[in-house]
């Protein structure tokens, strides 16, 4: 019997981007944890940022709305950056330099702090624009009184 295909979930929006990003993090851990290279198929993955699940569905009809926001270009950016850190995981690990991978999956400089930065600009995407509303006036004088 021939092996399953994988088939990832579409991403459709943020919330669906973070399971993803998840996964991830959760798929580089355990392969380092049980001294295990990764498939072929998730290396070709982090080797091709452009073919991601995530930056697909950043490219999308999706996030057409928020084109030339500063949201989106952070998002694009740190999504590149998040890449590369896991590539140098994925490379360490499939070298059999297990803790290695380890240490810099552990480190909040290397790893940690970059992925919830990411996670926090894809989940900014998925809120409404900040607006700037006008100052609210006071139907009636507000007189401040010293408390003493």
């Amino acid at each position: 019997m021939p092996p399953e295909t994988y088939i990832a979930k579409k991403i459709e929006s943020p919330p669906d981007a973070i399971a993803s990003h998840v996964r991830w993090k959760i798929t580089l851990l355990l392969a380092a944890r049980m001294r295990e290279p990764l498939s072929a198929r998730a290396t070709n993955s982090l080797q091709r940022p452009e073919e991601c699940s995530i930056r697909r569905w950043m490219l999308s009809e999706h996030t057409l709305h928020l084109r030339g926001t500063a949201e989106y270009q952070a998002a694009l950016d740190q999504h590149l950056a998040f890449h590369g850190q896991m590539l140098r995981i994925a490379d360490l690990i499939n070298a059999g330099e297990f803790e290695q991978a380890e240490r810099l999956l552990n480190n909040p400089e290397y790893f940690h702090n970059p992925s919830i930065a990411l996670a926090n600009a894809i989940m900014a995407l998925g809120r409404p624009p900040a607006s700037k509303s006008a100052p609210v006036e006071m139907p009636y004088p507000v007189e401040l009184k010293k408390i003493a």
